[in-house]
């Protein structure tokens, strides 16, 4: 099951054993709960600028799982913010989350990812990385990655990165005759192409979309 959403904010549920691929597209002020069946599986990515988001997720029952990307854009007249909460209620679930901001001149970003991993749980796998893409100046961020594990018997790991783009990769880029903004695109285009690889049905229309949003 295949769904691509602009502004969509229902709760939505993944019926017990289907696996759904979601695509929600936002550039406003949004809420949105998502809650796992028993044996389903989610992937899903949120496109975002100008964006200001409160995305809950939880697991129903055992055997679920879910793959959260994130891909935000944001410049001085387009701030992103918000938080991504991943609740694991259930043993035999896990969530693998990751966020990646492309901050441009005057970015303003605060997104708080975090996963919940409750109590007399086993066999949960929790895994949260805020990555920070620096391609302007004058740059105000806000990334805090967090962990709430209350089990022993799990694997768990949260991590957060501020970085430019690769000075090696652009330099041989620009040798070859590329411009600094030819070679820059082609490698922010690497990490969405990266992302989108994980989309097993994603048609070239939706990628499209994607891609439009995020330039």
């Amino acid at each position: 099951m295949k769904l691509l959403q602009t502004n969509i904010f229902q709760p939505l549920s993944v019926p017990k054993g289907q696996s759904l691929e979601l695509i929600d597209i936002f550039d406003a002020s949004w809420k949105k709960t998502i809650e796992l069946q028993s044996h389903s599986s989610l992937t899903y990515l949120l496109v975002g600028s100008d964006a200001d988001m409160d995305i809950h997720i939880t697991s129903a029952w055992s055997y679920c799982s879910c793959k959260i990307f994130g891909l935000f854009v944001s410049d001085a007249k387009h701030p992103v913010a918000g938080s991504l909460k991943v609740s694991l209620n259930h043993s035999q679930t896990s969530a693998d989350v990751e966020l990646i901001s492309f901050l441009r001149e005057g970015a303003k970003v605060a997104i708080d990812g975090s996963i919940d991993i409750w109590n007399h749980l086993d066999q949960v796998h929790g895994r949260l990385l805020e990555q920070n893409i620096i391609l302007g100046k004058h740059i105000s961020l806000k990334t805090l990655p967090k962990l709430h594990v209350a089990s022993h018997n799990v694997r768990a790991s949260h991590g957060a990165n501020i970085d430019t783009l690769d000075q090696q990769k652009l330099f041989y880029m620009m040798s070859r005759g590329l411009t600094q903004q030819q070679s820059q695109t082609l490698l922010v285009d690497w990490y969405i192409d990266y992302v989108l690889s994980h989309f097993t049905r994603i048609s070239e229309t939706e990628k499209k979309l994607v891609y439009k949003k995020l330039k």
